[in-house]
């Protein structure tokens, strides 16, 4: 027997060639969803069909609908749990020629455009819904994706009917995707590819009109309509700039034409503006719209500022007025071109290039004004401010003369019809096309345009250079030479050269202070000079945080062409110099010094300097360590504002510490082992053992970090030695080791005692009270955490603020109360903590106390309240992403507790994906903390009745008697002698 299935549409089934009919519409969904699906659990269509039967009368349902699906198709079950079709069996489905839409032909496309399982009288069934409606989003997507890959197909061919094939796939595109504004505006596209312009507005129109009405948002297609709505000559003037190449700017081309015939049939003036950097296509973009507007009878006029004639005064108006051969004013009194009135010239332009009693559309293009002499801007200002007649004006400069433009020519305030268009780099995909169209017979792969995309960065002249110079992709050999810079800093003078030079040794950006002082000259001459420089478009500057103006290069090409120009001897002296600036002004507040070390590291590198570069490249990382790799670092408030929240970049601080390693073997082989040289070893080998207790490998970090605390030991360095033993404090906290916390915390805190350094006797303190907490010594670890937050009041009181120090004692003391079972107080402790670090932004530490918040408020049956707490916590999770999945954050904590409260309100999917997490955590990490609450949670979850049998499966691995027990052991590790 042959079968036949079609599901898209009205779904219908023939049994060699002869329709089936079904006498009822269970039995008709039930062959459907077989056909479909080929295997489906007897239970699952029991939910899906018969929803409101108890199970065993569901089965029977289901057995009664079987034996009738039994006389069309073979169906059996296997261990009576799954329905199938037998494998032998092969049924024709129309859903199967959607994987292949972009190479069948056109008229079986039309046949399965339809909707899947279309059965309106079906869709009131709740439950099916749930089974139909993934499907039906599925088949759909399958199908608008063939579309898309048959349409790019064709247009990839470039067949004489390539634009015809691909309309015809996005016109059922379009009745698939009501609202989709891609689909929308490329089936406009091609209508004007294919002539359809007329199509092109309707369809530009319906698909506005039909999103504002239904979603009431407005469409950028709505630009492309109104352009098609002008006479017949504008329309044929966007055939010139609707190529698909982005170096056309098609969009932009047509809004301007559309803002400058516009403005003419209104009869009111009009200014367009164009601005963006050099070389990015402003001069062949003003071009393509004359050029359109020349076909539509408009005269254009050019003014065109140049920076070799920015020292002659109106020289670009003069020469417009010379080339339309009018007489300039004649004097006696003028002995030369710099003694003309600017505004006897302003009015000699503009009576050329207004619109006069002839009505002619006339254009004046100002191009480049950012290289125009003071008395031209009076001109162009003259002209501006001259409302006797309407002016059509198009001006272009570079992005950074825009303040200036708009300040000296009141342009805001000016009653003209305005027009703004900033012309930006391509990106990837648009590289890609630009690349295909200039060199349509190179094979181009996803790696020759990236390589294309990150040599050129999306500058359309670059690519054009690139391409035009027959190396499309460096070979690692190949240098591009085309570096149109290189001329243009040739324009610049002796003090300009240099300024730039300073700034391109920098890794990235340079500071005008350090600048100044690296080079010795004042700000203010820096900032004489940088003005200069602005009008080549080679810097772009900001101010940042600290008041400081920070200066980039526009282009990566253009520190290119200075390094490669630059002698050996520069480049060395001005690295060292920058070497001895940056050691003299060293901050001192802690946390700030991390940028300062990696520019210090950065130019002991390029200088040659291996002892300065590895001692600065693990200074770097011993910050870098405090800030992302500590869980309570002593910040204080105002080094909260710049680092936290910070990302733990575990594959940087992998790649740093190799870097190093590599930098000091070569050292020891090659060099005298000095004391200073011994003493960095030592530093890494701290960084080592810390970087391996981060990483989850205990036992190496212990045997690491003990080696390095003996020689640190031997050596007599106090604070270095406290350092070893925090981090062997943080080592034992992972591993809730009471013993070695408490050892090595009175080892730190006698140190700090001794050397009277208090802000390591507070966090020794600290460590001291965590310890009596895993003893059970209750007491004691609250008069411990009094005592550190005590200290660092102190300390704030004579200078620097230490908030994170004590919420971070005020979290432990509700530890304390946690594990003594007085639940309200710990409550207290942990919201009092929230508060505060809501308030001034400690993100990193809040999520512990946002989840055993939220187990204070389970234990007095608060649900609403710990839920509120456990959702910021798992925002908090996402936006503060570590290696340790959100760990630290609390999620190790949390998301037993949020498995526990979605199974209390029947989510049970969602309490086994968090079930699940946790206990991924949990068995990962070992860590004591968060198995107690994991088994505490398990426990509470056998109390819940009415648990689905699949659900318990999944959840109850073990007896209720083994997570007691196991619960019982885990709160001994962690001093817990409460009785929850």
């Amino acid at each position: 027997m042959k079968y036949k299935a079609c599901l898209l549409g009205a779904p219908e089934l023939f049994i060699d060639g002869c329709k089936v009919l079904f006498p009822f519409q269970k039995a008709k969904l039930l062959t459907f969803m077989l056909i479909e699906g080929k295997s489906i659990r007897r239970d699952k269509l029991c939910e899906y069909l018969w929803p409101d039967k108890e199970l065993e009368k569901g089965r029977r349902n289901l057995s009664n609908a079987l034996s009738y699906v039994r006389t069309l198709i073979p169906v059996q079950m296997n261990n009576r749990e799954v329905v199938l079709i037998k494998p032998s069996v092969n049924i024709a489905r129309d859903i199967d020629l959607l994987s292949s839409v972009d190479s069948i032909p056109f008229s079986e496309i039309i046949k399965i455009n339809g909707t899947f399982m279309d059965i309106p009288e079906a869709e009131d069934l709740e439950s099916f819904r749930c089974w139909l409606l993934p499907k039906r989003q599925h088949y759909h997507d399958l199908f608008v994706e063939g579309l898309r890959k048959r349409a790019k197909t064709f247009l990839e061919s470039q067949a004489d009917d390539a634009y015809e094939k691909a309309l015809e796939c996005y016109e059922l595109l379009a009745e698939r995707e009501p609202y989709n504004e891609k689909i929308h505006g490329e089936l406009v596209r091609l209508y004007i590819k294919t002539g359809q312009k007329v199509k092109a507005v309707d369809a530009a129109h319906a698909f506005s009109e039909r999103v504002e009405s239904d979603l009431g948002i407005s469409s950028d297609l709505s630009d492309i309509s109104s352009i098609m709505k002008k006479k017949a000559s504008v329309s044929e003037n966007t055939t010139a700039v609707s190529d698909d190449t982005p170096l056309s700017r098609s969009s932009e081309i047509l809004k301007m034409l559309d803002f400058i015939i516009s403005a003419e049939s209104s009869g009111a003036s009009s200014c367009g503006l164009v601005w963006g950097e050099n070389g990015i296509g402003k001069t062949e973009f003003i071009k393509e719209v004359v050029s359109c507007l020349k076909q539509d009878g408009w005269e254009s006029y050019y003014v065109r500022c140049t920076q070799e004639e920015q020292d002659r005064p109106m020289v670009p108006f003069i020469q417009l007025l010379q080339r339309l051969k009018c007489p300039l004013p004649q004097s006696e009194d003028i002995a030369s071109l710099t003694e003309l009135n600017y505004s006897r010239i302003a009015e000699l332009v503009r009576l050329n290039v207004s619109v006069g009693e002839d009505n002619k559309k006339k254009l004046l293009v100002v191009e480049n004004i950012h290289w125009m002499d003071d008395a031209s801007w009076m001109i162009l200002e003259t002209i501006m401010w001259d409302y006797s007649t309407p002016i059509h004006l198009i001006i272009s400069g570079f992005e950074e003369i825009k303040p200036t433009f708009m300040l000296r020519t009141t342009f805001e305030s000016e009653s003209f019809n305005k027009l703004e268009i900033e012309l930006k780099r391509f990106d990837l995909e648009e590289t890609g096309q630009i690349c295909r169209a200039m060199a349509p017979n190179r094979l181009w792969s996803e790696k020759d345009v990236s390589s294309i995309y990150m040599q050129t960065e999306g500058n359309p002249f670059f690519i054009r250079e690139l391409l035009k110079s027959g190396i499309p992709v460096r070979d690692g050999s190949g240098i591009i030479s085309n570096n149109p810079f290189v001329s243009i800093i040739g324009f610049s003078g002796r003090e300009e050269r240099l300024f730039l030079e300073a700034i391109a040794v920098e890794p990235d950006h340079a500071s005008m202070v350090n600048i100044s002082k690296v080079l010795d000259i004042s700000p203010l001459q820096i900032s004489i000079i940088c003005e200069n420089i602005k009008n080549n478009a080679l810097l772009k500057e900001r101010t940042n945080d600290e008041g400081d103006v920070i200066y980039y290069f526009t282009h990566v090409k253009i520190r290119e062409a200075l390094l490669a120009n630059m002698s050996v001897t520069r480049k060395q002296a001005l690295h060292l110099k920058n070497i001895e600036v940056l050691e003299a002004g060293l901050p001192t507040c802690q946390y700030r010094k991390k940028d300062v070390y990696s520019l210090l590291y950065f130019h002991a590198h390029e200088a040659g300097l291996s002892e300065k570069e590895l001692y600065w490249r693990v200074m770097e990382l011993k910050q870098h360590f405090r800030v992302a790799h500590e869980v309570f670092p002593t910040l204080t408030d105002h080094d909260l504002l710049r680092y936290v929240p910070t990302l733990e970049d575990m594959g940087y601080t992998e790649l740093a510490l190799a870097e190093a390693d590599k930098l000091m073997d070569s050292l020891m082989r090659t060099s005298v082992q000095k004391p200073e040289l011994m003493r960095i070893e030592r530093d890494l080998q701290i960084l080592h053992g810390a970087f391996l207790w981060w990483s989850g490998e205990y036992e190496d970090a212990d045997e690491t970090l003990r080696e390095g605390l003996r020689k640190i030991l031997k050596s007599g360095e106090t604070e270095d030695a406290i350092e070893a033993c925090v981090q062997l404090c943080f080592l034992a906290i992972q591993n809730d080791d009471a013993e070695r916390l408490s050892a090595f915390s009175n080892q730190a805190y006698l140190l700090s005692k001794k050397e009277h350094y208090h802000k390591w006797m507070g966090v020794a303190l600290r460590f001291k009270g965590i310890a009596a907490i895993l003893e059970g010594n209750y007491n004691k670890a609250e008069r411990l955490l009094q005592m550190s937050t005590l200290l660092f009041e102190k300390l704030e009181k004579e200078g620097e603020s230490y908030t994170v120090c004590i919420v971070a004692a005020e979290h432990f003391q509700g530890d304390a109360k946690l594990a003594e079972g007085k639940v309200r107080e710990a409550l207290s402790y942990y919201l009092n903590c929230i508060g505060i670090g809501e308030s001034i932004g400690i993100y990193r530490g809040l999520g512990l106390s946002l989840a055993k918040a939220a187990f204070c408020h389970i234990l007095t049956e608060k649900y609403d309240d710990a839920e509120k707490l456990l959702l910021r916590m798992e925002k908090l999770c996402t936006m503060i992403h570590s290696q340790k999945s959100g760990g630290l954050q609390g999620a190790g904590i949390g998301l037993s507790l949020m498995g526990l409260l979605s199974a209390k309100k029947g989510e049970w999917d969602q309490a086994i994906y968090y079930y699940s997490l946790a206990g991924k955590f949990a068995s990962e990490t070992k860590r004591a903390a968060w198995q107690a609450f994991l088994y505490w949670s398990m426990i509470s979850l056998y109390s819940i009745g009415d648990i689905p049998e699949n659900v318990s499966q999944l959840l109850f691995n073990k007896s209720p008697e083994w997570y007691r027990k196991e619960l019982e052991a885990m709160k001994l590790r962690i001093g817990w002698k409460n009785d929850f």
